[in-house]
Formats: C-alpha cells, structure tokens, sequence
C-alpha cells in the first residue's frame, strides 16, 4: 500500500513543470522564514537603535554641556574685560573708601554709572541681573541694577567667599532662592595693585538656559541644572512650569535623562548637575518608523528574491532539457541504446530515471572492456615493475587525481616511507613542502593539457620532504601513461641536494664581496690593488689610484708590515665621501691583505652633535639656574657696591671739611679697593657660571668648589634663616673636572635642599656639607638636610627627565646632574626618608696623587 501510494505520487509530481513546484516552495519556504525572523530581526533593529541612540544621547549631552559652558566664558571673558578698561582704571584710582558700617551701597538704575561701559553689557545675550564694585575687603560699595530684581539679601555674605579662593572666577550659586552665575574679577592699575573687584550677577533662568544652547537644534531637547543632593531640577530651558522643582527620577518614566557633573564650578557651594532631557515619545516613535521601513525593505527584498528563484528554476529546466536530448543522442551512438526524448513534465525527475538505466548500460559495458585488457595489463605490469626496481632514482606512479598507485624501492629507501603507506595518498602532500605543491599541481595539470605520449618531458626543481621531516631539493619529471583507457603519470625523482649547495655556495662566495655596500678590497704584497667592489670607489680616489693600480707608497708599507706581523689592524681614514674605518686582515700564505672598509660618517657626526646638544642643555640648566638666584647674586653684589659709595662719600665730606688724618683716608680707600674686587670675584663667579664654553677639564680642589657655590646660595639661606654646617677634608680634595659644570651641580642640589626646608616649620633647619675622599679613591661631596625628604615612589624616577616633585619645576636639574657627573666617570646618588630629609652624594674619580696618598 505504501509503495503503491508513493508511485502514484512520483508519477503526479513528475507531470507537474519545475517553475510550478519552485513557486509553490518558495511561497512556503518564504512565509515559514518570515514567521521566524520577523520577530529577531525586529528585536534586533529594536537593539541597534538603543545602542546607537544611547551613543548620540551622551554625545548630544556633551554637546549641550561645552555649549553652556562656552556660553558662561563669555560672560567670564566679559567681566574680565570691563575689570581691566581704562575707564574702571580711572574711576578708581582717586577713589577712596571708608568703613562702610551701617553705609548703604550706591545705588545705579537704569542709568549705567561711568564705571561700567554700556555697549560691553549691550553685547551679551542676556543681560546680568546686577553689577557690584566692591573694595578690597570685599565690601559693597556700588550696586548697578540693570533689571527688576533687587540686590539679594545673601550677596555680601556670598561674594566674601567668592574674593577669598582664587581657584574659579565664576560660579552657580543659590541667592534668596533663586539661581545666580556669579563672576567676580580683580580690578588693577598699570602698576599691578590691586584697587577692588567687579562683580556680576546673571541670573539662572529658562531664557539664560534657552541662550545657551542657541546655535543647536534643541525642538526636541531640553536643558536643566539639577540639585545634586536631593535629585530635583533648579532651573529648566522650557515647560518651566512643568519641570521646575520636579524630581528626577519621577521624570525617567517620561524622559530620557543625561546628567553629568560640572569640573569648570569647583568653587560652587551648591552639587550641581547639568542634565539633557528627551521625551520617550519621540524616540519611540522614531524607533517605530525605523522598524517599518525595514519590515518593508524586507518584504521587497523576499519578493524579489523569490521571483530570481522562480526565473532560476526555468532557467535550469530548459538547460535540463536541452542536456537530456545531447545525452541520449550520444548514448544511442555510443552504446546503441535507445532513450525516449522528454516531452515535459518535471525534467528532474525524468533526469533521475534516464541515468539510471543509462549508468546500468556503461556498467555492463565497462565490465566487458575490463575482462578484455586484463591479460595486457598485467604483461605491462611485470615489465613495469622490473623497470622501476632497478631505477637509481625513486620512481613514483600517480593516477589523474596525484594518488600514489606504485613506489618503486629507491623512493622508499630515499623518502623513508613504506610502499603500503603511502599507496592511495596524495603524492604532494605526502613528500612534496607546501612552497612546491602548486609548482607540481602545475606541471601535473600541463601534462592532463597534452595527454599525448610524445609530450617532451620537463625538469623541475622542486622542494620535497622525508618522513622524518627533513627537506630536500629535487628535480621532478613526470611522464604521461595511458593503461586501461586511464591516465597515469610516472613521476621521475631526482635529489640534488649536494649538486645544489655545491652550486650555492659557489655562486655565493663569488657575489659576496660585489654584493657588499662597504669597501672591500684585496692588495698584494707589492700594493697592487688586486680587487675593489664597486662601493671602494670613493677609498681609490682618495689613494689617486685604479684597480691593477698601486696604492701609495704609506700604505704599500702598511701591507707589507701586516704580513710581516700577521695580524690585523684597524685605521681610521676620511676621503671625501666620509669616514671610513679600515680593517686590514692579513692572508700571508697567499701574500695579500683583504681591506674591509666601514662607512663610520653618520657615528662621529651623531658623536659630535650629541656633544654639542648635550653642551647646549647644560648651557640653558646653568642659565635658568643663574636666572632664578638673580635676587640673590644682586643683594651680594649691592653690599660691596653700598660699602665702596659710603667710604667714597666719607672720604669726600672729610677733604672738604678738611677733617681726619692721611691715614683714615688710605685706611677708607683700601676698603673701597677691598670692596670692589669682592664684588669683582662675584661678577667673574657669575660670568663663568654663565659664559657659553666648551668643556674644559683641570684639577680642582672639591673644597673651594663648594665654597663658591655657597657664596652663591648666601642671599636665599640667610633668608631662610638656614645655616650652613661645612664639614671639609683636612687634605685639599682634587679631582680632574670641568669646575663650572661641577659648581652646578652642587648648586642644583644645595636649591633643591633649600626648598625642602623651606617647607619645613620651625627652626630647626640644618643643611650638612661633607667632602673627602674614599679608599677605592672617589672624591666625594656628600649634602644632608632635615628637609620633608622625598616619597619612595618618587624617589626610583628622581633622575628621569621633566620629573620634579615641585609645582613649578621643569625636572631637568637632576637629569642634567646626573649627565655631567656620568660624563666625568663618576656617580650621583640620592637616599630620603619622608619627614625626615634627603642625603645627596656626588663621587668623582680622585687624582692619581690623592688615590696614591690614600692608599698608602
């Protein structure tokens, strides 16, 4: 009954047409996938449009939130303006102000007072509410009301806080209730002193919100300043009424909200949040209009694609046909079988029963053919496989598809492998690298082109591959076979591994010495240049000679003497082209000399511009140093110079009234002459410090070094009331050094202790210089303070560039210290504990008499 039912079904679906069925399944198949992915891809659009709506709502936000605050600086830059015009300069300067105790403050309307131009408060969007000059006590003493409301109470309080931080210039704050930007300016006169502060008051309302996002398209987007504390909006751009007072989490249900923190109102009493508002109606509707266009774009799409599929599947039928009527007219010419031609219906179906009974046919035919080659076939079996046994080489039978169907002896003795591994396996990938199989696909495919006996065999060199791993380079031949009707390719081996690295090598060594981009050369023992590549050009011109030629009669003895001693030599040359450096390697058993050249230009010059930049560094640290003690060097100076006036007015006052005797006159001028090469040593101390010099290195007593560097310090340690403890060796300390750049690495260090003590209360300040010498012969200076020490983090990156621990330090002193003692083969270590004070030594090679001294 089942075998019945499904033959008459196979017999209906056979008469329907193939575009009929393809219709009908894709109707289904499409209605069946639109009932699946309609939901999906609905929900995933759904997904992508929050995703990318949560990214354009913190954009826009952010937006809003550098609008407003650039709408705020406006303000800022306009208090600014008006606190430094000449016309507040002028007012104020002759005004001055008593205690105001129980004194009301003037009192402007409408008319604007003289000390405030009109255009500047014209020019903003919205007006301020209030404009106040206050004295410098931050006092109230004259009050502009640009609008209706008053002064309110809580202002003299507020602006006390806002003069005494100098962090921010404006600030929201909350007055009588109500919202206020206040913006306060110092006001100075062309000497920098301070006469009073402007102060503006803007008041934060929905018109200030509204101007402040102008120049954005807000239809849809609302701006407010929310109270942090208690989560409740303060001031809103529109729908005051709505949302004023409002609390923000009872507005999530309606609106989409942003809130971010301000950074630019630090100074502000009051947490405020500035927060953007989207209605959830709007989003959803554009959610909405979203998913509908593409439900639509997916409904062309379907319709469209089930129409190809349809077009697809007459298109086939037809070619379906036309394939029936060539085969069967092939089939009754070959095999002498009769087929009926298809009249229609469905051609797959009639496709299915033809071949069927077309396959049955070449089978009996091909198992008659078999059962006649058989006899041949296994004559020129024997014969073949007496052949390949004898080879030399491994011979290898492949099939059309590269299968391995016979491994004569030698390739399994070669290749490692065992015949019965390796039958069926794909010869490629059997023994062949991966870089080759392509090359040998190719061949392969060449001799499938051909398919003729007499095609001439070609040579290849491939890579192969033994079992163990190993590669190999061979020469691969494959000649075409035909056996049974069947195409096999007898594939020809050959290693020529040793013949090859033979061939590489001598190939190789002939290249090496042309292929070189440097100098190489081979001179005879009678200084005949013998060979010279290509890049020794530039070495000939500078000797004046040519290959064959001989080379001057210098360096034809410099040949000779490096045969004689049999060992090589380096020289340093400089020819037009650069600088060369010549290694001259000796072969005396053939009498000449190889001359290998090195282009060592770019080295000395990045030597020689290291130095100099390294110079300049040092030059601009000294420099900056010397420009922050100019206070300091200028009070040193200013006390010989005061002493040389007073003895100078002395002497006069005393010849004119024709007082004093000869001797308190020589006694007066020997001081003014003392006193003027005191402040001589200071001028010449200074002019070394900061004279542009090369380095120069000369023996120098580490005890009058420090010294110096006292003497220049004197001026900040005596202000900071900070005594000096100088703890020197009884010996001189001599070490070979440049002094200047030395001198300012004391001075580096001795700067950075005074700041540390600086910040040290009390008086309890000490600051401890050491010198002496150790017993490995380092010179040593050793600087101690009680200072606030370095932390230990801080303390492992002391000597990096621009790292500094002080606020306006630029962090290069102790880089540069450490540069310059390094240069003199010497070392600068730091030792700190917080709270407690830092240890800074500097240890300097000794000079080979003090080293001497110490050891004995």
């Amino acid at each position: 009954m089942t075998h019945s039912r499904r033959y008459f079904l196979r017999r209906l679906l056979r008469r329907v047409p193939m575009p009929v069925l393809a219709a009908l399944f894709g109707l289904l198949t499409g209605a069946a996938v639109w009932i699946v992915i309609d939901p999906i891809q609905t929900r995933a659009i759904g997904n992508i449009f929050d995703k990318e709506l949560s990214g354009q709502l913190e954009t826009r936000a952010s937006e809003s939130l550098a609008r407003f605050d650039s709408f705020t600086q406006s303000y800022v830059n306009t208090t600014r303006l008006l606190a430094h015009h000449r016309r507040m300069a002028d007012y104020l300067e002759p005004v001055f102000w008593f205690s105001n105790e129980g004194e009301a403050p003037l009192l402007y309307l409408k008319k604007a007072p003289v000390w405030l131009p009109e255009d500047a408060i014209e020019g903003l969007p919205v007006k301020p509410s209030l404009a106040l000059l206050a004295d410098l006590d931050g006092n109230i003493r004259e009050v502009y009301q640009l609008g209706d409301k008053p002064l309110p109470k809580e202002t003299a309080a507020e602006l006390q806080h806002a003069l005494a931080s100098v962090r921010q210039q404006a600030y929201i704050t909350r007055l009588d209730g109500e919202l206020f930007m206040l913006i306060a300016e110092r006001v100075e006169d062309a000497s920098y002193n301070q006469m009073g502060s402007l102060v503006l008051l803007v008041s934060i309302d929905a018109d200030f919100l509204n101007a402040s996002q102008q120049r954005a398209s807000t239809s849809q987007t609302t701006v407010a300043l929310v109270d942090g504390e208690n989560q409740t909006i303060l001031a809103a751009s529109r729908n005051m009424e709505l949302l004023d007072g409002a609390s923000i989490n009872a507005l999530e249900s309606d609106y989409v909200i942003t809130a971010q923190s301000f950074f630019e109102y630090g100074n502000s009493p009051l947490n405020l949040l500035f927060a953007t508002l989207i209605s959830k109606d709007v989003i959803d509707a554009t959610r909405q209009s979203i998913i509908a266009v593409e439900r639509r774009h997916r409904l062309t799409g379907a319709a469209i694609v089930g129409l190809i599929f349809v077009l697809l599947f007459i298109l086939i039928s037809s070619r379906i046909n036309r394939l029936l009527k060539r085969v069967a007219k092939f089939s009754s010419r070959a095999l002498q079988i009769e087929h009926p031609q298809p009249k229609g219906g469905n051609q797959l179906l009639i496709m299915e029963d033809w071949i069927r009974s077309f396959t049955q046919a070449v089978m009996k035919a091909r198992e008659d053919m078999r059962a006649k080659y058989t006899a041949e076939i296994q004559e020129r079996e024997a014969l073949k496989t007496a052949v390949l046994d004898a080879s030399l080489d491994p011979i290898v039978t492949i099939d059309q598809m590269g299968h391995i169907v016979d491994f004569n002896p030698t390739a399994e003795k070669v290749f490692g492998y065992g015949r019965e591994e390796v039958l069926n396996r794909s010869l490629d990938k059997m023994i062949l690298d991966e870089g080759s199989r392509e090359a040998f696909n190719s061949l392969l495919y060449d001799c499938l082109e051909e398919q003729t006996p007499e095609t001439p065999t070609v040579l290849r060199t491939l890579s192969a591959r033994r079992k163990d791993g190993s590669p190999f380079p061979v020469e691969v031949a494959i000649k075409p076979v035909m056996l049974e009707n069947k195409l096999y390719f007898t594939t020809y081996i050959r290693d020529i591994s040793e013949r090859k690295r033979q061939a590489q090598e001598i190939t190789s060594l002939a290249a090496f010495p042309g292929e070189s981009p440097l100098p190489v050369l081979r001179i005879n023992q009678p200084g005949v240049v013998i060979y010279a590549n290509k890049a020794s050009d530039s070495l000939l011109e500078y000797w004046g000679c040519k290959r064959m030629q001989t080379v001057p009669i210098y360096w034809k003895r410099m040949v000779e003497q490096t045969l004689e001693s049999g060992r090589a030599r380096e020289i340093e040359v400089e020819t037009s082209s650069g600088v060369f450096s010549l290694l001259l390697a000796p072969v005396a058993s053939l009498g000449y000399v190889n001359v290998y050249g090195r282009d060592i230009t770019a080295i000395r010059q990045a030597e020689e511009e290291a130095r100099h930049r390294q110079n300049e560094l040092i030059h601009v640290s000294r420099l900056s140093t010397m420009g922050e003690m100019a206070t300091g060097i200028a009070h040193e100076l200013n006390q010989p110079l005061s002493a040389i006036v007073n003895f100078a007015n002395g002497c006069v006052r005393r010849i004119r009234l024709g007082m004093g005797e000869k001797e308190e006159l020589v006694t007066a001028m020997e001081q003014i002459s003392l006193q003027a090469k005191r402040a001589g040593e200071i001028i010449k101390r200074l002019r070394g410090m900061v004279t542009r010099q090369q380095p120069v290195r000369e023996h120098t007593d580490l005890n009058t070094l420090v010294k110096d560097a006292c003497a220049l310090i004197a001026h900040d340690r005596q202000k900071l009331h900070i005594a000096i403890e100088l703890q020197f060796s009884r010996q001189p300390v001599i070490a070979r050094i440049d002094p200047v750049q030395i001198e300012q690495v004391i001075l580096n260090i001795l700067r950075n202790a005074l700041d540390a003590l600086d910040e040290r209360t009390g008086e309890d300040r000490q600051l401890l210089i050491e010198t002496g010498a150790s017993v490995q012969g380092m010179a040593y200076i050793r600087i101690t303070d009680n200072g606030s020490g370095i932390a230990q983090e801080d303390l492992k990156h002391l000597f990096d560039p621009f790292f500094s621990t002080k606020k306006t330090g630029m962090g290069m002193g102790l880089s540069i210290s450490q540069t310059i003692i390094a240069e003199h083969n010497g070392r600068i270590m730091a030792e700190s504990l917080p709270g407690k004070g830092s240890i800074f030594t500097i240890e300097l090679p000794a000079s080979s008499a003090i080293a001497e001294s110490i050891a004995s």
